[in-house]
């Protein structure tokens, strides 16, 4: 069941798993689409409340970098190599994580059913209540993507689309955040019309 008492900005981190544009060419493009305009949108947003992100890319050396318009948007926040599927095992994430020191974690990136599921079960083992974003996430099919989703839900994560966990953190209109996302959200509309 969801904490949903827990689930504060001043409790969250963000974590991007290896959303690197040589995956692109497998999957489907218009996913890959929606997918970046709603990280495009979750960074924008979290980085808007002081929200901690940090974000890895596999095997750069074949896989070559992050997505270059999340990275533009990224900033200066942590973004490790890796060679593990699980972020967890990789010394300076799991250095970047400590350093953290959040109990809630929110994970996006591909694919659902490799890196973002080893990352997931090993955040959960670590004592984190883990939300998964549904509409963040992405394999080379949907199959693939549904048992991705399936396995970390029976594991304990809790799965969300990004707009019910940034509504959820925003929770009222009438503030200069509020009027800063709808802004982002007019920004990852004309994204996808683009």
């Amino acid at each position: 069941m969801i904490d949903w008492k827990q689930i504060t900005r001043e409790n969250l981190l963000f974590v991007l798993v290896d959303f690197q544009e040589k995956f692109f060419p497998i999957l489907e493009p218009g996913i890959v689409r929606r997918v970046k305009a709603n990280l495009l949108l979750l960074v924008r947003t979290f980085k808007a409340m002081d929200v901690p992100m940090i974000g890895t890319e596999h095997y750069v050396k074949g896989l070559g970098p992050t997505d270059g318009d999340v990275l533009q948007a990224w900033g200066d926040a942590p973004m490790t190599g890796k060679v593990t599927f699980s972020c967890c095992r990789d010394e300076a994430f799991l250095a970047n994580l400590e350093r953290c020191a959040r109990p809630v974690v929110a994970v996006a990136g591909l694919e659902t059913q490799i890196c973002v599921l080893q990352t997931v079960l090993d955040l959960r083992e670590r004592g984190c209540q883990v939300l998964v974003l549904k509409d963040a996430v992405l394999s080379t099919t949907k199959l693939k993507w549904e048992n991705g989703l399936e396995l970390m839900r029976d594991a304990g994560a809790h799965i969300l689309n990004t707009d019910t966990l940034l509504f959820y953190l925003l929770q009222r209109v009438d503030t200069p955040e509020f009027k800063h996302f709808l802004k982002l959200i007019k920004e990852q509309q004309a994204f996808l019309a683009g």
